[in-house]
């Protein structure tokens, strides 16, 4: 009789636990996330102004060098800066890179002494995908 007793007790436990079953259902009302995990663009612009001593010499074509050095390499720590603050992932889309050659005018502006040199603007677009 204990037996019988002790194995009905064991078979309610069993069939106690079993018969738990948790089922989430997503309340449709509810407002969704905002963030969709499509990318997003992000669009930088940059400028600068390097003066030069002759701009027709072997270090004008330097100065340009190094002035479109400085946009590349701002370029691509822009993706480390992106990642480290908004974005999960980043990926250069494009950059564009225009150099004017800004020359010593004194007729233009007496009172105004612009030393010669270049004008360097850097654009870059950037797709990323948000935290």
């Amino acid at each position: 009789m204990l037996r019988l007793v002790l194995s009905s007790a064991l078979l309610l436990c069993v069939t106690t636990a079993s018969a738990q079953t948790i089922v989430i259902n997503p309340d449709k009302n509810r407002m969704q996330p905002t963030a969709t995990g499509e990318p997003v663009r992000i669009s930088l612009s940059m400028s600068m102004f390097i003066a030069v001593a002759d701009e027709d010499s072997a270090q004008a074509l330097k100065v340009q060098e190094d002035g479109r050095r400085m946009i590349y390499e701002s370029a691509a720590h822009e993706c480390d800066l992106l990642r480290a603050t908004i974005a999960i992932d980043c990926r250069l889309e494009s950059i564009n890179i225009n150099v004017q050659r800004v020359p010593n005018n004194p007729n233009f502006n007496p009172n105004f002494t612009q030393r010669p040199g270049f004008n360097i603007n850097g654009s870059m677009n950037y797709r990323i995908g948000v935290k």
